[in-house]
């Protein structure tokens, strides 16, 4: 039996330019299939036609035929779907609906009215299968970013759907949750039919039975797994197979930062640290809680209110911890990663020049170079964009202003190689001080003039090219 059968499908978005133009594609019940492509080129619109969110949720003109199992997602409500079709999403936490673990795994079965011994007896497989039986009785908001994802998968997996859809699974989580999240697929994949978009294509490659490479909407590539030998990853704007040399010179810039920060939630000690920071990019890696962003909203000084903040901070050698949020990020730029919260403007052209008119420091020239660089579309809606397009948009509007110190909270996050490299070499041709929070080791590996780890809130100097060797 086929699990997806797509005839002539042609979606097309309001007030944008773009569409998705799919022929002809056809899966098997039991097929594994990548799903690869630069940011914008279509992933996710084509996932998301699958399951039925296009027409049924995002309005969308759509013109052909989807068929799952046989069943006409046109035709059919997205609950009807999802007996079917298990769909995962890059961030966890949009999926999480319920305080226990145990309490999310039951919740979709509920949902389909299974008695409550059939619901226990599925949670009973279904953790053991993802390997989340020790997490049970934990509260969902207390789990790492890789433990979330198990959980997702294992609260779809008590529905017991054919077949698994999965957009970018591993983006939001840290490498120790993205090693976890791949086992446990590749364990799935005798058992269920899956369809994977990702940018990490080398990890996924391993268990999958296709290749489709799409490219502005449309499939140019689609091949089996034993003759993506045959492909140029890296033309193609995807990331490498294999790693070349990294730069022959890793730069030791002058300090421009320096900081001595505490953050802690009544009695508990959040972050304890000390940090320096030199001109060009500095990384910093970490498992998820281990306080990455924590110390970069404590920089910043948009901390929570329920969080303290102790210590110093120098730029330059003048100390600007006292200053108010609005005369520090006249100094420090920061990108955070909900970066819905940052636009307000209807345009990506007005949306990049914002900041920078707002500092006093608007320049057309620089708006016109950093929209060509980032090969953004100027008079779309930023909240029509793809992840990585978004997160271009708003790397973008900060690099406008000229400022001497950027906090960049997961800038990689969606993005293909071709705009990761970009963003790297953008970064690297800026006199200014980087500190990039990232779960991206090959961004850091190629990019980073220097590396940190952050550990149980302290942060500890490593080389950028031991970022590399667990992957």
């Amino acid at each position: 039996m086929r699990f997806l059968e797509i005839k002539g499908l042609r979606v097309f978005y309001p007030e944008s330019s773009y569409s998705l133009n799919i022929d002809s594609l056809e899966v098997k019940e039991g097929e594994s299939i990548l799903i690869a492509g630069k940011s914008g080129s279509g992933k996710s619109t084509l996932l998301n036609s699958i399951n039925g969110v296009i027409p049924h949720e995002i309005e969308a003109e759509e013109e052909g035929e989807v068929k799952v199992f046989g069943i006409d997602v046109k035709k059919s409500t997205i609950q009807q779907i999802a007996r079917y079709v298990g769909t995962l999403l890059q961030d966890p936490d949009s999926q999480i609906f319920n305080y226990y673990v145990i309490e999310e795994l039951a919740f979709g079965a509920e949902n389909l009215n299974l008695p409550k011994e059939e619901i226990l007896n599925r949670i009973n497989e279904v953790s053991q299968i993802v390997g989340i039986s020790h997490l049970l009785n934990r509260e969902t908001f207390k789990l790492s970013g890789g433990e979330k994802q198990r959980v997702v998968l294992g609260s779809i997996l008590t529905m017991n759907p054919k077949a698994l859809i999965l957009d970018e699974p591993t983006s939001s989580i840290d490498l120790k949750g993205t090693r976890e999240i791949l086992a446990t697929l590749r364990g799935l994949k005798e058992k269920i039919s899956m369809i994977i978009a990702e940018h990490k294509l080398k990890k996924v490659l391993d268990f999958v039975d296709r290749v489709i490479v799409l490219d502005k909407g449309k499939i140019i590539y689609d091949i089996k797994k034993d003759n993506v030998k045959e492909l140029d990853f890296e033309d193609l704007g995807l990331e490498p197979l294999k790693l070349s040399s990294p730069p022959e010179k890793r730069r030791d810039g002058e300090v421009v930062l320096e900081a001595k920060v505490k953050v802690t939630d009544g009695d508990r000690v959040i972050v304890d640290t000390e940090i320096v920071l030199k001109r060009g990019i500095s990384a910093l890696i970490g498992d998820n809680g281990s306080g990455k962003s924590t110390l970069l909203k404590a920089l910043a000084g948009i901390l929570p209110s329920n969080l303290r903040f102790y210590g110093s901070i120098k730029v330059e050698g003048k100390e600007v911890s006292k200053l108010p949020v609005e005369k520090r990020g006249e100094i420090i730029a920061y990108l955070p990663q909900e970066i819905d919260l940052m636009f307000t403007k209807k345009t990506v052209r007005e949306e990049v020049s914002y900041p920078a008119k707002i500092r006093r420091k608007y320049d057309e020239r620089v708006i016109n170079d950093l929209l060509k660089r980032f090969n953004l579309p100027e008079d779309q809606d930023p909240f029509l964009l793809s992840v990585g397009q978004k997160r271009r948009v708003a790397i973008s509007s900060l690099l406008a202003t000229g400022v001497k110190v950027f906090l960049l909270d997961e800038p990689t996050t969606g993005q293909d190689w071709y705009n990761r490299k970009m963003l790297g070499e953008e970064l690297r041709s800026i006199d200014a001080s980087f500190l990039v929070v990232t779960h991206d080791p090959i961004f850091v590996y190629y990019y980073a003039d220097r590396a940190y780890k952050m550990v149980n809130g302290r942060v500890i100097p490593i080389s950028p090219e031991d970022v590399i060797k667990d992957w």
